[in-house]
């Protein structure tokens, strides 16, 4: 499953490890990233990325430890964005309440905390946004934190700069992706100007909020 998945996103600008977007970090693990957080004494990732020896190897390079991570927040349960969450036992793991039963069976972890579309949150001293974007999984969600839009797999930048959806037979459905990704659009237009990057898991981030209005 995953080679399929690394062979689909080959078409894909790669994920860009250590690359900074707004207040975030890429951390890339061959095809897939997740994305670092620092502040106010606590260290978030979103997502977990998926194997614990190149996950532990990043937050070197970062000048961390598994051991600092203090929250993970997932964007999906699938297993290159939960399958380094082995190496992080302390940190406590947030998700969409509907991503909970994915998430213990890819990552073997309940959830600490299951979070609500909407609600306001806080962690390393920014606001973060949750938005639920159902479609490639049943609790696929983005945040909005900084400026900057984690997007998980609810899309990805492909070689012609474009933002567009993952494979079809990547997602439980489609179609709502789809129409998840165009409600967030119309959602977000009226703060145009506050969007400045969309950070995919599986790809480079993109600048600005135009990409995902014409998603």
């Amino acid at each position: 499953m995953l080679l399929l998945l690394a062979l689909a996103c080959a078409d894909v600008t790669p994920p860009e490890d250590g690359a900074v977007r707004g207040p975030v970090v890429q951390l890339a693990d061959w095809f897939t990233s997740c994305y670092l957080l620092e502040g106010a004494g606590e260290v978030v990732l979103f997502d977990a990325c998926w194997r614990p020896a190149r996950l532990e190897a990043a937050l070197e390079a970062q000048g961390l430890t598994p051991a600092d991570v203090t929250h993970v927040v997932l964007t999906h349960g699938h297993g290159d964005h939960v399958g380094a969450l082995s190496a992080l036992p302390d940190a406590e793991v947030w998700a969409l309440a509907a991503e909970a039963p994915l998430v213990e069976e890819e990552g073997g972890r309940t959830l600490d905390r299951e979070l609500v579309a909407g609600e306001p949150i806080t962690l390393a001293g920014q606001s973060v946004e949750v938005y639920a974007l159902p479609g490639h999984t049943a609790g696929s969600a983005a945040y909005l934190v900084g400026g900057t839009l984690i997007f998980g797999d609810s899309g990805l930048v492909d070689r012609a700069g474009m933002l567009v959806p993952v494979a079809e037979d990547r997602s439980d459905d489609p179609a709502e992706l789809v129409a998840s990704v165009r409600a967030l659009a119309e959602t977000l237009a009226p703060r145009a100007d506050e969007i400045a990057w969309i950070a995919p898991a599986h790809s480079a981030a993109i600048v600005g909020f135009e990409p995902l209005a014409d998603f």
